[in-house]
């Protein structure tokens, strides 16, 4: 190894940082849903206090519900990839057998953030359809 080369030290750091890039994405998911989660919330007290049609208190605590599901799944797929991060630093650096672990990591973490954006998607679409019923005469 040369004098100031980080040599296998930075190979592993290099290769353990590229899932973390996940990371990015799935704190902005979680953004996106405490927001939501937060307008839901604000909604069913305005309803309590008489500010909003009393029709739609259960909805809108489905819908709280639904992000709050899908912001711990985000939660639980960044907790997976933090773990991946490491085993995977820890497997380059010290040359441990841990493709097991890193693929059912990698695997765990995808299925929760697929969980999660199910939970979102459900939320959307409870949204979506979040209208008063027409008053037909």
């Amino acid at each position: 190894m040369e004098p100031g080369s980080v040599g296998p030290v930075g190979t592993a750091i290099a290769g353990a940082l590229t899932p973390a890039f996940l990371l990015a994405g799935v704190m902005t998911a979680l953004r996106v849903l405490s927001e939501r989660r937060n307008r839901s919330v604000d909604r069913v007290h305005a309803a309590h206090d008489g500010l909003e049609a009393e029709w739609d208190i259960a909805r809108l605590r489905l819908r709280a519900r639904l992000a709050l599901a899908a912001m711990l799944f985000c939660i639980l797929s960044a907790l997976l990839v933090c773990a991946l991060v490491a085993a995977t630093f820890l497997g380059l650096l010290y040359d441990l057998p841990l493709r097991s672990a890193v693929v059912g990591l990698m695997l765990g973490a995808m299925g929760m953030l697929a969980a999660g954006l199910i939970c979102f998607f459900a939320e959307a679409l409870l949204a979506h359809t979040d209208f008063p019923p027409s008053k037909r005469n």
